[in-house]
Protein backbone atom coordinates (compact mmCIF):
# COMPACT_ATOMS: atom_id res chain seq x y z
CA UNK A 1 0.00 0.00 0.00
CA UNK A 2 1.58 3.57 -0.72
CA UNK A 3 2.79 5.81 1.45
CA UNK A 4 0.07 7.32 3.94
CA UNK A 5 1.02 10.86 3.13
CA UNK A 6 0.66 10.51 -0.96
CA UNK A 7 -2.90 10.14 -0.76
CA UNK A 8 -5.82 12.06 1.05
CA UNK A 9 -6.72 9.67 3.44
CA UNK A 10 -10.20 10.28 4.35
CA UNK A 11 -11.13 10.57 0.51
CA UNK A 12 -9.24 6.58 0.15
CA UNK A 13 -11.51 5.34 3.19
CA UNK A 14 -14.62 6.66 1.45
CA UNK A 15 -13.56 4.50 -1.47
CA UNK A 16 -13.93 1.49 0.77
CA UNK A 17 -17.06 2.99 2.27
CA UNK A 18 -18.73 3.06 -0.88
CA UNK A 19 -17.16 -0.47 -2.07
CA UNK A 20 -18.37 -2.06 1.22
CA UNK A 21 -21.92 -0.35 1.06
CA UNK A 22 -22.57 -2.59 -2.58
CA UNK A 23 -21.11 -5.45 -1.07
CA UNK A 24 -23.73 -4.83 1.89
CA UNK A 25 -26.84 -4.36 -0.71
CA UNK A 26 -25.79 -7.05 -2.57
CA UNK A 27 -25.42 -9.47 0.84
CA UNK A 28 -29.21 -8.00 1.20
CA UNK A 29 -30.55 -8.75 -2.37
CA UNK A 30 -29.18 -12.89 -1.96
CA UNK A 31 -30.24 -13.39 1.40
CA UNK A 32 -33.92 -12.00 0.26
CA UNK A 33 -33.72 -14.83 -2.76
CA UNK A 34 -32.54 -17.21 -0.15
CA UNK A 35 -35.47 -16.58 2.12
CA UNK A 36 -37.89 -16.50 -0.40
CA UNK A 37 -36.98 -19.75 -1.77
CA UNK A 38 -37.35 -20.98 1.98
CA UNK A 39 -40.79 -19.50 2.70
CA UNK A 40 -39.11 -17.90 5.39
CA UNK A 41 -38.62 -13.77 6.69
CA UNK A 42 -35.66 -11.99 6.37
CA UNK A 43 -33.60 -10.32 9.04
CA UNK A 44 -31.88 -8.03 6.47
CA UNK A 45 -33.55 -5.06 4.41
CA UNK A 46 -31.54 -4.91 1.10
CA UNK A 47 -31.97 -0.90 1.59
CA UNK A 48 -28.69 0.94 3.71
CA UNK A 49 -29.20 4.55 3.47
CA UNK A 50 -26.38 4.91 1.41
CA UNK A 51 -25.43 4.87 -2.50
CA UNK A 52 -22.04 3.50 -2.78
CA UNK A 53 -22.23 4.02 -6.74
CA UNK A 54 -22.96 7.61 -6.51
CA UNK A 55 -20.43 8.13 -3.86
CA UNK A 56 -17.79 6.37 -6.13
CA UNK A 57 -19.03 9.04 -8.99
CA UNK A 58 -18.38 11.51 -6.69
CA UNK A 59 -14.85 10.47 -5.75
CA UNK A 60 -14.16 10.09 -8.92
CA UNK A 61 -14.85 13.73 -10.10
CA UNK A 62 -12.98 14.68 -7.22
CA UNK A 63 -9.94 12.62 -8.14
CA UNK A 64 -9.91 13.35 -11.91
CA UNK A 65 -10.00 17.11 -11.15
CA UNK A 66 -6.99 17.05 -8.43
CA UNK A 67 -4.87 15.04 -10.15
CA UNK A 68 -5.00 16.72 -13.34
CA UNK A 69 -5.29 20.28 -11.79
CA UNK A 70 -1.92 21.58 -13.57
CA UNK A 71 -2.79 19.37 -16.49
CA UNK A 72 -5.30 21.22 -17.94
CA UNK A 73 -3.97 22.77 -21.80
CA UNK A 74 -0.82 21.17 -21.18
CA UNK A 75 0.67 19.27 -24.81
CA UNK A 76 0.05 15.42 -24.10
CA UNK A 77 -1.80 16.11 -21.11
CA UNK A 78 -5.26 14.48 -22.35
CA UNK A 79 -3.21 11.26 -24.02
CA UNK A 80 -1.83 10.75 -20.96
CA UNK A 81 -4.80 10.68 -19.00
CA UNK A 82 -6.59 8.62 -21.16
CA UNK A 83 -3.85 5.80 -21.52
CA UNK A 84 -3.48 6.04 -17.46
CA UNK A 85 -7.41 5.47 -17.18
CA UNK A 86 -7.43 2.45 -19.55
CA UNK A 87 -4.48 1.09 -17.83
CA UNK A 88 -6.25 1.43 -14.94
CA UNK A 89 -9.41 0.27 -15.55
CA UNK A 90 -9.43 -2.12 -18.39
CA UNK A 91 -7.43 -5.14 -17.81
CA UNK A 92 -9.17 -5.88 -14.80
CA UNK A 93 -12.31 -5.52 -15.59
CA UNK A 94 -11.57 -7.78 -19.00
CA UNK A 95 -10.43 -10.58 -16.32
CA UNK A 96 -13.20 -10.19 -15.03
CA UNK A 97 -15.68 -10.06 -18.27
CA UNK A 98 -13.79 -13.14 -19.04
CA UNK A 99 -14.76 -14.61 -16.09
CA UNK A 100 -18.19 -14.20 -16.41
CA UNK A 101 -18.50 -15.38 -20.01
CA UNK A 102 -17.15 -18.71 -18.83
CA UNK A 103 -18.92 -18.52 -16.00
CA UNK A 104 -22.33 -18.16 -17.63
CA UNK A 105 -21.38 -20.42 -21.09
CA UNK A 106 -20.77 -22.79 -18.11
CA UNK A 107 -24.37 -22.25 -15.97
CA UNK A 108 -26.71 -20.01 -18.35
CA UNK A 109 -29.02 -20.19 -15.93
CA UNK A 110 -27.31 -18.13 -13.54
CA UNK A 111 -28.05 -14.79 -15.86
CA UNK A 112 -30.25 -13.99 -18.18
CA UNK A 113 -27.64 -12.83 -20.63
CA UNK A 114 -27.30 -13.35 -24.30
CA UNK A 115 -24.16 -14.73 -23.18
CA UNK A 116 -23.61 -16.50 -27.11
CA UNK A 117 -24.45 -13.12 -29.25
CA UNK A 118 -20.78 -11.81 -30.46
CA UNK A 119 -22.64 -8.03 -30.57
CA UNK A 120 -23.47 -8.16 -26.83
CA UNK A 121 -20.04 -9.95 -25.64
CA UNK A 122 -17.85 -7.29 -27.67
CA UNK A 123 -19.60 -4.56 -26.63
CA UNK A 124 -19.65 -5.85 -22.91
CA UNK A 125 -15.64 -5.57 -23.15
CA UNK A 126 -15.60 -2.33 -25.17
CA UNK A 127 -17.81 -0.54 -22.20
CA UNK A 128 -20.62 0.37 -25.13
CA UNK A 129 -24.22 0.11 -23.43
CA UNK A 130 -26.50 -2.89 -24.95
CA UNK A 131 -29.58 -4.80 -23.65
CA UNK A 132 -30.13 -7.88 -21.80
CA UNK A 133 -32.73 -9.94 -22.26
CA UNK A 134 -34.92 -8.68 -19.50
CA UNK A 135 -34.59 -5.18 -20.60
CA UNK A 136 -31.79 -3.77 -18.15
CA UNK A 137 -28.44 -1.46 -19.92
CA UNK A 138 -25.90 -4.13 -18.29
CA UNK A 139 -22.81 -5.53 -19.52
CA UNK A 140 -21.71 -9.21 -18.87
CA UNK A 141 -20.32 -8.28 -15.86
CA UNK A 142 -22.84 -7.07 -14.49
CA UNK A 143 -21.39 -4.15 -12.18
CA UNK A 144 -19.78 -2.93 -15.14
CA UNK A 145 -22.52 -0.54 -16.16
CA UNK A 146 -21.11 1.84 -14.07
CA UNK A 147 -17.47 1.99 -15.82
CA UNK A 148 -19.54 2.08 -19.03
CA UNK A 149 -20.96 5.84 -17.09
CA UNK A 150 -16.99 6.51 -16.15
CA UNK A 151 -15.67 5.71 -19.32
CA UNK A 152 -18.04 8.33 -20.91
CA UNK A 153 -17.05 10.84 -18.42
CA UNK A 154 -13.22 9.76 -19.03
CA UNK A 155 -13.94 10.46 -22.45
CA UNK A 156 -15.27 14.12 -21.57
CA UNK A 157 -13.08 15.21 -19.48
CA UNK A 158 -9.99 14.18 -21.55
CA UNK A 159 -11.29 16.79 -23.87
CA UNK A 160 -11.74 19.42 -21.25
CA UNK A 161 -7.68 18.49 -20.79
CA UNK A 162 -7.51 20.37 -24.26
CA UNK A 163 -8.13 23.84 -22.85
CA UNK A 164 -6.96 25.65 -19.80
CA UNK A 165 -8.33 24.86 -16.62
CA UNK A 166 -11.09 27.26 -16.46
CA UNK A 167 -12.86 26.46 -19.91
CA UNK A 168 -12.27 22.53 -19.40
CA UNK A 169 -14.27 22.40 -15.79
CA UNK A 170 -16.50 24.81 -17.84
CA UNK A 171 -17.15 22.53 -20.44
CA UNK A 172 -17.03 19.31 -19.24
CA UNK A 173 -19.16 20.43 -16.27
CA UNK A 174 -21.48 21.90 -19.11
CA UNK A 175 -21.18 18.72 -21.34
CA UNK A 176 -22.47 16.31 -18.64
CA UNK A 177 -25.34 18.85 -17.57
CA UNK A 178 -26.66 19.43 -21.02
CA UNK A 179 -26.07 15.24 -21.62
CA UNK A 180 -28.74 15.07 -18.54
CA UNK A 181 -31.06 17.64 -19.24
CA UNK A 182 -31.41 15.70 -23.15
CA UNK A 183 -32.47 12.46 -20.81
CA UNK A 184 -35.00 14.11 -18.87
CA UNK A 185 -36.64 15.63 -21.46
CA UNK A 186 -37.03 13.11 -23.43
CA UNK A 187 -34.98 13.98 -26.57
CA UNK A 188 -33.23 10.90 -26.92
CA UNK A 189 -36.25 8.62 -28.07
CA UNK A 190 -35.82 5.22 -27.88
CA UNK A 191 -32.20 4.98 -28.44
CA UNK A 192 -30.53 2.95 -25.61
CA UNK A 193 -26.77 4.51 -25.49
CA UNK A 194 -28.02 8.04 -25.16
CA UNK A 195 -30.63 7.13 -22.56
CA UNK A 196 -28.06 5.50 -20.89
CA UNK A 197 -25.59 8.06 -21.01
CA UNK A 198 -27.79 10.58 -19.98
CA UNK A 199 -28.78 8.96 -16.22
CA UNK A 200 -28.90 11.59 -13.77
CA UNK A 201 -26.54 9.61 -12.00
CA UNK A 202 -23.88 11.63 -13.65
CA UNK A 203 -24.52 14.35 -12.31
CA UNK A 204 -22.13 12.93 -9.48
CA UNK A 205 -19.08 13.92 -11.36
CA UNK A 206 -19.97 17.19 -11.55
CA UNK A 207 -20.53 17.63 -7.79
CA UNK A 208 -17.08 15.60 -7.50
CA UNK A 209 -15.13 18.13 -9.99
CA UNK A 210 -16.88 20.78 -8.20
CA UNK A 211 -15.70 20.11 -4.65
CA UNK A 212 -12.55 18.79 -6.25
CA UNK A 213 -11.52 22.17 -7.43
CA UNK A 214 -12.78 23.41 -3.82
CA UNK A 215 -10.36 21.49 -2.30
CA UNK A 216 -7.10 22.12 -4.71
CA UNK A 217 -7.88 26.17 -3.65
CA UNK A 218 -7.93 25.54 -0.06
CA UNK A 219 -11.58 25.11 0.91
CA UNK A 220 -12.62 23.25 3.51
CA UNK A 221 -15.22 22.88 6.34
CA UNK A 222 -15.40 24.49 9.68
CA UNK A 223 -16.15 22.95 12.66
CA UNK A 224 -19.57 23.77 12.53
CA UNK A 225 -20.36 22.59 9.19
CA UNK A 226 -18.64 19.18 9.89
CA UNK A 227 -21.47 18.66 12.67
CA UNK A 228 -24.02 20.20 10.65
CA UNK A 229 -23.40 17.37 7.98
CA UNK A 230 -22.69 14.97 10.53
CA UNK A 231 -26.26 15.18 11.55
CA UNK A 232 -27.48 15.63 7.89
CA UNK A 233 -25.90 12.50 6.74
CA UNK A 234 -27.36 10.25 9.43
CA UNK A 235 -30.71 11.80 9.77
CA UNK A 236 -30.55 11.98 5.84
CA UNK A 237 -29.50 8.36 5.81
CA UNK A 238 -32.36 6.98 8.13
CA UNK A 239 -35.02 8.89 6.25
CA UNK A 240 -33.66 7.19 3.30
CA UNK A 241 -34.48 3.45 4.93
CA UNK A 242 -37.93 4.53 5.81
CA UNK A 243 -38.52 5.84 2.60
CA UNK A 244 -37.59 3.65 0.87
CA UNK A 245 -40.33 1.82 -0.94
CA UNK A 246 -41.55 5.27 -1.82
CA UNK A 247 -38.18 5.91 -3.88
CA UNK A 248 -38.39 3.10 -5.17
CA UNK A 249 -41.41 3.26 -6.77
CA UNK A 250 -39.67 5.45 -9.03
CA UNK A 251 -37.71 3.89 -12.45
CA UNK A 252 -34.07 3.62 -12.05
CA UNK A 253 -32.90 6.71 -13.92
CA UNK A 254 -35.67 8.93 -12.72
CA UNK A 255 -34.20 12.51 -11.67
CA UNK A 256 -36.13 12.25 -8.19
CA UNK A 257 -34.33 9.05 -7.39
CA UNK A 258 -31.24 9.50 -8.20
CA UNK A 259 -31.87 12.92 -6.16
CA UNK A 260 -32.89 11.26 -3.28
CA UNK A 261 -30.50 9.08 -3.35
CA UNK A 262 -27.23 11.22 -3.56
CA UNK A 263 -28.42 13.27 -0.48
CA UNK A 264 -26.85 11.37 2.00
CA UNK A 265 -23.85 10.24 0.03
CA UNK A 266 -23.36 14.34 -0.99
CA UNK A 267 -23.04 14.50 3.10
CA UNK A 268 -20.42 12.07 3.54
CA UNK A 269 -18.19 12.95 0.92
CA UNK A 270 -18.31 16.80 1.62
CA UNK A 271 -17.08 15.57 4.95
CA UNK A 272 -14.64 13.34 3.68
CA UNK A 273 -12.96 16.08 0.77
CA UNK A 274 -13.40 18.94 2.75
CA UNK A 275 -13.05 17.90 6.42
CA UNK A 276 -10.54 16.85 8.83
CA UNK A 277 -8.50 14.23 7.44
CA UNK A 278 -8.20 11.11 9.94
CA UNK A 279 -5.24 9.74 11.15
CA UNK A 280 -3.46 7.24 8.68
CA UNK A 281 -1.34 6.22 11.25
CA UNK A 282 -4.29 4.55 13.66
CA UNK A 283 -5.82 0.94 12.85
CA UNK A 284 -9.37 2.01 11.40
CA UNK A 285 -7.35 4.33 9.06
CA UNK A 286 -5.00 1.77 7.89
CA UNK A 287 -8.03 -1.09 7.14
CA UNK A 288 -10.18 2.01 5.66
CA UNK A 289 -6.78 2.43 3.39
CA UNK A 290 -5.98 -1.37 2.38
CA UNK A 291 -9.72 -1.94 1.60
CA UNK A 292 -9.52 1.54 -0.36
CA UNK A 293 -6.60 0.34 -2.31
CA UNK A 294 -8.75 -2.83 -3.24
CA UNK A 295 -12.10 -1.04 -3.64
CA UNK A 296 -11.87 -1.83 -7.55
CA UNK A 297 -11.26 -5.79 -6.92
CA UNK A 298 -13.56 -5.60 -4.14
CA UNK A 299 -16.26 -3.83 -6.40
CA UNK A 300 -15.54 -6.20 -9.56
CA UNK A 301 -15.38 -9.56 -7.90
CA UNK A 302 -18.20 -9.78 -5.33
CA UNK A 303 -21.21 -10.86 -7.27
CA UNK A 304 -19.01 -13.35 -8.22
CA UNK A 305 -18.44 -14.83 -4.77
CA UNK A 306 -21.84 -14.13 -3.58
CA UNK A 307 -23.99 -15.78 -5.25
CA UNK A 308 -22.43 -19.64 -5.47
CA UNK A 309 -22.11 -18.86 -1.57
CA UNK A 310 -25.93 -18.00 -1.13
CA UNK A 311 -26.75 -20.86 -3.23
CA UNK A 312 -24.52 -22.96 -1.14
CA UNK A 313 -25.47 -21.81 1.71
CA UNK A 314 -29.44 -22.46 0.41
CA UNK A 315 -28.23 -25.87 0.03
CA UNK A 316 -26.50 -26.54 2.91
CA UNK A 317 -26.87 -24.21 5.85
CA UNK A 318 -30.68 -22.51 5.57
CA UNK A 319 -32.61 -25.28 7.89
CA UNK A 320 -29.36 -25.70 10.10
CA UNK A 321 -28.37 -21.95 10.93
CA UNK A 322 -30.29 -18.80 11.75
CA UNK A 323 -30.31 -16.32 8.97
CA UNK A 324 -29.06 -13.63 10.92
CA UNK A 325 -25.85 -15.25 10.37
CA UNK A 326 -25.52 -15.33 6.67
CA UNK A 327 -24.85 -11.48 6.32
CA UNK A 328 -22.69 -11.81 8.92
CA UNK A 329 -20.12 -14.46 7.26
CA UNK A 330 -21.08 -13.81 3.38
CA UNK A 331 -19.38 -10.13 3.57
CA UNK A 332 -16.19 -11.74 4.79
CA UNK A 333 -16.35 -13.85 2.01
CA UNK A 334 -16.71 -10.94 -0.69
CA UNK A 335 -13.83 -9.06 1.34
CA UNK A 336 -11.45 -11.66 1.58
CA UNK A 337 -12.41 -12.90 -2.65
CA UNK A 338 -10.97 -8.73 -3.27
CA UNK A 339 -8.36 -8.44 -1.10
CA UNK A 340 -7.04 -11.88 -2.85
CA UNK A 341 -7.98 -10.20 -6.39
CA UNK A 342 -6.20 -7.04 -5.38
CA UNK A 343 -2.87 -8.57 -4.37
CA UNK A 344 -2.70 -11.36 -6.64
CA UNK A 345 -3.89 -9.38 -10.13
CA UNK A 346 -4.75 -5.33 -9.44
CA UNK A 347 -1.44 -4.51 -8.11
CA UNK A 348 0.76 -6.38 -10.11
CA UNK A 349 -0.77 -5.09 -13.04
CA UNK A 350 -0.56 -1.55 -11.73
CA UNK A 351 2.93 -2.28 -10.72
CA UNK A 352 3.51 -3.66 -14.05
CA UNK A 353 2.24 -0.26 -16.07
CA UNK A 354 4.05 2.40 -13.31
CA UNK A 355 7.20 0.80 -14.37
CA UNK A 356 6.91 0.87 -18.24
CA UNK A 357 7.69 3.88 -19.73
CA UNK A 358 4.78 5.27 -21.96
CA UNK A 359 5.56 6.45 -25.41
CA UNK A 360 6.05 9.88 -25.79
CA UNK A 361 4.43 11.47 -28.76
CA UNK A 362 4.14 14.82 -27.15
CA UNK A 363 7.07 16.78 -24.84
CA UNK A 364 6.14 16.11 -21.06
CA UNK A 365 4.06 18.54 -19.47
CA UNK A 366 6.29 21.09 -16.92
CA UNK A 367 4.89 19.46 -13.56
CA UNK A 368 2.95 16.28 -12.86
CA UNK A 369 2.84 17.27 -9.25
CA UNK A 370 0.11 15.72 -7.83
CA UNK A 371 -2.01 15.28 -4.14
CA UNK A 372 -2.82 11.97 -4.48
CA UNK A 373 -1.91 9.13 -6.47
CA UNK A 374 -2.05 8.95 -10.19
CA UNK A 375 -4.37 5.69 -9.57
CA UNK A 376 -7.72 5.80 -8.36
Amino acid sequence: MAKPTSKLVNIQILRAVAALTVVLYHVGVEQTHICSDAGRGCSLDIWYGLDGVTLFFMISGFIMVVTSWNSFGKPGAAVDFMRRRIQRIVPLYWIVTTIAVIGIAIAPSMLNVPVLDPIYIAASYLFYPVERLNGLVRPIANLGWTLELEMMFYVIFTAALLFNRKLGMILAMGVIALITAGGIAGLYGASVPLNFWSDPIILDFVLGMAVGAAYKVGASLPRAAVWGLSFAFVLIAATMVIQAPWINSFPELNIVRRSFLALPAAALFLLGALGPQLNAANLFARAGLLLGDASYSLYLIHPFILRPFAKIWAKLFVTHVPMWVFPCVAPIAAIASGLALYCLVERPISNYFAKKKPLKLTPPPASSASALPQQS
